[in-house]
């Protein structure tokens, strides 16, 4: 087959139609993306909301991800030990649990990038305070404006410089769940809300939904060809609620945005997203109409990728698959060409696959890893070669 443009490749890998080879969707915090971007030469590394995605289309990406959702700003945004940001949520934000770092730690932390080893470990943003926590704030929350120029040029601009070439994702997750339990609510709050105070989790739920429909009415609008949605529902060896539960407050609002996106573009491909092990409602993500799955974290029941493509691999496109639990960050460079090719060889025959690792690409990887899963990438991902053949 002559090889495909990127855009024709990535929509064909979702349609299930034949392709040249396996298309890639790369993701990175920055520290990783700095780290990376330096070899290239490459200057231009920012994320979130301020992505540019120069490095990610140099490394091969078929698709660019633009992030709009409660998570585009706080987890990329530079926070100062002690410091609170609020977003346009109401939602406060500041350091995990971690200590962080002085100035003069940044310093020598920033000079461990420009080694071939592991970066120290991150201390990561996270919620530290919550707008709703009873009816009365919830009867007073002024939900953000879905029609933020802010949020939605840039997807334009995306939009004129690339879609010729490349697919165009925009991610609104989290979506419902995990925007309810970790940034609205709070993650104790919200599951001892559910059995005590339903009407609450309703309602904070509604408000979600109505402004992630119109906010990805307008992406759609704007030009993107994918809306990215979903929640972090998986754990490491089961749901973090059970499925019924998750069929009683996430299923019904996701069918009314995936109904809204696809009456304003019949044609808009959707990808649910979820980390950790979300098997149990796999069935009801393929029932929905969702083209692409989460990134498959190899956890729990998504661990036996093989069964996973049996059974669901016709009927929704799979992506990820590659552990950044283990393999990529503490793995030996030939445990990571093994952990790539396997991937390959259980969910790449007959199509239908994206190769992604299964979460960001962090900061503590050491750069021979990420070069030797970017070279095996390339060595075992061509239809019509082994192990594709």
């Amino acid at each position: 087959m002559k090889e495909l443009i990127p855009r024709e490749r990535f929509i064909r890998t979702l349609r299930h139609e034949p392709v040249d080879r396996v298309s890639v969707l790369y993701r990175m915090k920055h520290e990783a993306k700095e780290k990376i971007a330096r070899i290239y030469g490459i200057e231009k590394t920012g994320t979130g909301l301020g992505h540019d995605p120069s490095l990610e289309l140099r490394l091969g990406n078929d698709a660019i991800i633009y992030q709009i959702g409660i998570n585009a700003e706080f987890s990329h945004r530079p926070i100062a030990i002690g410091e609170t940001w609020y977003n346009h949520f109401g939602v406060g934000y500041g350091k995990s649990g971690l200590e962080g770092r002085t100035h003069e730690e940044e310093l020598e932390f920033k000079k461990t990038q420009e080694f071939w080893g592991p970066a120290k470990v991150v201390p990561e943003n996270f919620p530290k305070s919550h707008p709703i926590k009873s009816h009365e704030e919830l009867k007073a929350m002024k939900w953000p404006n879905p029609d933020d120029r802010r949020l939605l040029d840039p997807i334009k601009a995306l939009c004129d410089k690339y879609k010729k070439d490349y697919f165009i994702i925009v991610d609104l997750s989290s979506t419902l769940i995990e925007a309810a339990y970790a940034h609205i609510v709070g993650t104790q709050n919200f599951f001892l809300m559910t059995a005590d105070e339903p009407e609450l989790i309703e309602g904070v739920l509604d408000g979600l939904t109505e402004y992630y429909t119109a906010l990805g009415i307008n992406a759609i609008k704007e030009g993107a060809d994918m809306i990215r949605m979903g929640d972090d529902v998986g754990a490491q060896q089961s749901m973090m609620l059970s499925p019924k539960m998750w069929r009683k407050l996430a299923k019904p609002r996701l069918k009314h945005m995936f109904d809204s996106f696809r009456k304003e573009n019949p044609d808009i491909f959707i990808k649910f997203h979820s980390c950790g092990d979300y098997s149990p409602i796999l069935p009801d993500i393929v029932e929905l109409g969702a083209n692409l799955s989460g990134l498959m974290q190899p956890t729990g029941g998504l661990k036996d990728k093989a069964n996973i493509k049996a059974q669901f691999g016709k009927d929704i496109a799979l992506c990820g698959g590659f552990d950044v639990q283990n393999t990529l960050p503490r793995g030996q460079v030939e445990d990571v060409r093994r952990g790539v090719l396997e991937c390959f060889q259980t969910l790449a025959p007959g199509g239908g696959y994206i190769f992604s690792p299964s979460h960001y690409i962090m900061a503590d990887v050491p750069i021979q890893n990420i070069f030797a899963m970017f070279e095996a990438q390339k060595d075992f991902g061509t239809y019509g070669k082994w192990p594709l053949v």
